[in-house]
Parts: structure tokens; C-alpha cells; sequence
């Protein structure tokens, strides 16, 4: 089978969508399949020296809807015919942007069979980051053309005239901009039950498909000699973790501001955090406000190697984050075996209370108390973890990729 993923997110940006393209990509590869990844060219700063084989770039440039993000217009006569002579047997879209407009199209124009990933929470995020909205009124008002289906303008046109209610109008608006894409696609994949139940209160959308990103068990045994509890001199100490992106969506001011708690009765307990991001400045100033720098750590950027070691290294994994629509880096913590402290439950089959790890409320009181919990009970905290592994391990790459095939197969 000859599989196009086309998406607006991909490495260097290292985020849930990123990863879970990826790793799908390699494990169908793997299984026999042909995957092509079109994505945006990445800033000339964070070009890779080289791509993977089955990588296709678009020339972009910077958004002006959303930081860490690339915008590109690859609609041109010659890019449309270069991807349509790969003669793809399906196209698998995952973001509802440049780069999945152009796999629409070109589904729709030569009856491919379409499948999207509903990766993204937009409401969530439209909250937080308030210019995606233009953008997504940009989407829907030149969408249809881009995609040869004007004929979407008479559904979508009466919804534009703004409401008494911003909040409404914002929410009318992303329904029609996820609307226009997923309505042309013949299934549509969820990664949780909490997406499933979101897509659903939409109202416009059947063929719904849970279906988590699964575990690359390879990747969480490849070696290396970075060691953090090492280099930050904390070998004796208890270390909680987070790993993601440093956005103001993955709530990780809670996990820093719990900490005073935390050190007031744990003064040895440390926090790494690992990855970059828009909202790396304010959180290392919210460190340096709380006067609690030595027992924070940011260790920027980590290539996936040097984060496990951070996984294998940790105590504790925090998630702090209400927005993600399943929290890839919840699995890679199960697969080390390590306790979870989380706000969400729905986000994965791994965020169980009591069975993995512990959920608290979005307060550090209640945050700062289940660390505090898990640092004091050792025995309490390794048996999360060994559940949390043992549940790791059905939802591996290699299970939800023929899953995922099976799915391609229905609808071929």
C-alpha cells in the first residue's frame, strides 16, 4: 500500500503531532507499506541536515497565526502533479492546514481514500492563543477554493455573520473550519475518548475511530551516555519530570509553582524539565520569582535518545496539561515505569487515578499533595508504575499500526 501523511507539523518541531506521524511513518515502513510525509520546510536555524528518504518539503515561512508554526501555499500546478504521479492509495491527513488542504484536494480530485487525525483540541487552543482564530477565518473563507469545493460556501457563508456571543461565534467557527475538512474524509481518527466525545458534540461527524498513537519500544532502548541526575549533581535526590513542548497550553506554571509545597517538605526533590518552546522565557522567570532555581533544571531541547534517559532517570512524570488530546509523553513514561500525577483522565488509557499514578485538581495545594504522596511512598509509587507499564504495552507501534491498516482497508 502507497500511504501519503500530510502535515502542517512536523520535525524539527517536536510536539504530539510530530511524533505521532513519525513513528505511524516508520512502522508502516517497517510492515511493508510506502509512506510519504509532505510537510513545510522547517527555518534554515532548525534544518536537519538531512530528512528521512520518505520526507517531501514545501517551502514556508514563519505564521503569523501561531508561534512555532510554518506557513505554506503548495498549490502549484507542478507540486500538485508531483504528488499526484506517486499514484497514492491513500492519503492520511493530520492537520487541517496548508499542507492537509493540499492532500484533500488532491483526494477529492482522484477519489483517493481519505482518513484525518483529529490531533488538536482547537478550542483549547483558541483560547490561549488568540490569533489561530484569524487564521481559521482565513481557512474557511479561502478553504473551499483551495480544495475545489466551492460548494461548501453555501453551508458556510450564513454562519460567518458574527454572534451576540464572541465565545459562541469563535466555537461556530472552528466547528465549520474542522467541518469543511473532515466531512470530505471517509474516516476519522481520534487518539482518545476524550477527542471522540468532542468531535462528537460537534455534530457533524460518524465515522469516528479511536485509535492512541502507539509505543516505539526500539526507540525507548536506544543508548546513550547522557545522564541528568549527572549533570545537574542530583543523584541522591527525588526528581519529578515533565517532557513537551513549552507552550502556555501544557500548564507546566502549575508543576512550577507547586514546587515551594513540594521542597517544603522534600527540600531534596528536583524538577526537569525537558523541551523548548514560546513560553520557555516566562517559565524561567517564574523560577527565578520563586527563588527555587536550584531545584529546577531546563534542559532545552533533547534529542529522543537523551529523553528517555531523562524518563529512565525520573522518580515521577508530571502532566499538568488539559489541552492535549492524548499525551504521547504519558506512554513514554509508562513504558520506563514511572508514576503519573495528572490533571486529565481522559486523555489516555494510561491516566488511570489510583491504578498509574495519581489525579489531582488544577491547584498546586492538590498537586504539590499527590507528588508529595508518591515522594514519601516508595512502594505506592513503584506499583503505579508497574501497572502503568503493563498497560503500556497494548498499545505498542507495531499493535495500533496494523490497527491503523485495518482501518485503511475498510474504506479502500
Amino acid at each position: 500500500m502507497k500511504i501519503g501523511f500530510f502535515t502542517d507539523r512536523y520535525y524539527p518541531q517536536v510536539d504530539g503531532v510530530a511524533v505521532s506521524v513519525d513513528i505511524f511513518a516508520q512502522e508502516l515502513i517497517k510492515l511493508g507499506h510506502k509512506v510519504i510525509v509532505y510537510a513545510p520546510e522547517p527555518s534554515k536555524k532548525n534544518r536537519p541536515k538531512k530528512d528521512p528518504p520518505y520526507v517531501v518539503r514545501f517551502k514556508s515561512v514563519p505564521s503569523i497565526w501561531y508561534e512555532d508554526h510554518r506557513d505554506t501555499m503548495p498549490f502549484t500546478a507542478s507540486t500538485i502533479k508531483k504528488v499526484k504521479n506517486e499514484n497514492l492509495d491513500i492519503i492520511h491527513i493530520h492537520t487541517p492546514a496548508q499542507v492537509g488542504m493540499l492532500g484533500l484536494r488532491i483526494a477529492k480530485e482522484d477519489s483517493i481514500p481519505t482518513v484525518v487525525t483529529h490531533h488538536t483540541d482547537i478550542d483549547q487552543y483558541a483560547k490561549i492563543y488568540k490569533k489561530i482564530m484569524l487564521g481559521i477565518l482565513v481557512g474557511i473563507l479561502i478553504g473551499p477554493a483551495l480544495i475545489k469545493s466551492k460548494e461548501h460556501y453555501k453551508d458556510i457563508l450564513p454562519n460567518l455573520k458574527p454572534k451576540k456571543s464572541f465565545t459562541k461565534w469563535n466555537r461556530k467557527l472552528i466547528i465549520e473550519s474542522v467541518g469543511l475538512f473532515y466531512q470530505n474524509c471517509d474516516a476519522v481518527i481520534v487518539p482518545s475518548i476524550k477527542m471522540e466525545r468532542s468531535l462528537k458534540e460537534y455534530g457533524k461527524f460518524n465515522n469516528i475511530k479511536v485509535l492512541p498513537t502507539g509505543i516505539d519500544l526500539e526507540e525507548a532502548k536506544a543508548k546513550t551516555d547522557y545522564n541528568p541526575r549527572d549533570r545537574y549533581n542530583i543523584n541522591n535526590s527525588p526528581l519529578l519530570l515533565f517532557v513537551g513542548r513549552l507552550g502556555k497550553e501544557k500548564n507546566i506554571q502549575l508543576i512550577i509553582k507547586s514546587m515551594p509545597k513540594i521542597i517544603k517538605q522534600s527540600p531534596m526533590t528536583q524538577l526537569l524539565i525537558v523541551g523548548d518552546g514560546p513560553y520557555s522565557e516566562e517559565l524561567h522567570n517564574l523560577v527565578e520569582d520563586l527563588k527555587i532555581k536550584k531545584n529546577v533544571h531546563f534542559t532545552g531541547m533533547l534529542d529522543r535518545s537523551d529523553t528517555f534517559a531523562c524518563f529512565k532517570s525520573a522518580d515521577i512524570f508530571c502532566f499538568a496539561s488539559t489541552t492535549d488530546t492524548q499525551g504521547l509523553v504519558l506512554n513514554e513514561a509508562a513504558i520506563e515505569s514511572k508514576p503519573i500525577v495528572f490533571l486529565d483522565d481522559e486523555i489516555s488509557p494510561l491516566a488511570e487515578d489510583k491504578k498509574t499514578g495519581i489525579k489531582a485538581v488544577n491547584t498546586t495545594k492538590s498537586f504539590s499533595d499527590a507528588c508529595l504522596e508518591l515522594i514519601k511512598n516508595s512502594e505506592l509509587s513503584k506499583k503505579y508504575g508497574k501497572n502503568a507499564k503493563k498497560m503500556a504495552m497494548e498499545i505498542t507501534i507495531e499493535k495500533q499500526s496494523k490497527k491503523l491498516l485495518g482501518i485503511y482497508k475498510k474504506i479502500s
